[in-house]
């Protein structure tokens, strides 16, 4: 197997993710969100494959994968969800250093988990996916960036800053403005998203 079709599966998602985006921007044209999706299939252009992956690692909630992949079967983010099955043996499972049982609590650190998907870029864009499990809440939290998720599988509440708790379905992209915060809860079914955040 060459190098090319080794670069190329991680890259499928990323053209996957461009092709959702860029409808989303078409109709979102002139508005906030548009303009912040544009920003970031600006910045997708630069990502590619890091040439020297970390160890495939997994974590407890990717125990949780699949189910979340099998909700995005026939969701609005299918084609995303059917380009990251492939990479599930390769990929490098983390968590923030920050976060821990006695701040987020045990069942939180035991059904939550994120990859950068084997990619890399510009120092001013983040890219990967976000697990969470069944049940547990992502408390709002604010961050000194931008961000715009892809809901891939699962039907999680999203809270965007003050405003309440809104169900959103895959398929949805939720945009966060620069310093703003967002909190997430799955509910009965796992969630994984897509993540983009953009640095100033």
């Amino acid at each position: 197997m060459d190098n090319r079709s080794l670069d190329a599966s991680p890259m499928r998602v990323v053209d996957a993710v461009r092709e959702i985006f860029e409808a989303q921007a078409a109709k979102a044209k002139d508005t906030a969100s548009g303009e912040q999706l544009l920003r970031v299939l600006s910045l997708m252009e630069e990502l590619r494959p890091d040439p020297a992956p970390g160890e495939p690692r997994q974590l407890p909630g990717c125990r949780h994968v699949e189910r979340a992949l099998e909700l995005a079967e026939s969701g609005g983010a299918a084609a995303v969800a059917a380009a990251i099955r492939p990479l599930l043996p390769s990929l490098t499972w983390e968590q923030n250093p920050r976060y821990n049982a006695g701040n987020m609590g045990a069942e939180f650190m035991d059904n939550y988990a994120w990859s950068g998907l084997g990619l890399i870029g510009s120092d001013s864009i983040s890219f990967g996916v976000l697990l969470l499990g069944p049940v547990v809440t992502y408390p709002p939290t604010s961050y000194e960036s931008e961000g715009v998720f892809l809901v891939i599988g699962g039907s999680p509440e999203w809270k965007s800053g003050d405003d309440p708790w809104v169900r959103v379905e895959a398929g949805s992209i939720v945009c966060r403005p620069y310093g703003g915060a967002e909190g997430k809860r799955p509910g009965r079914e796992p969630m994984l998203a897509l993540y983009a955040w953009l640095y100033r």
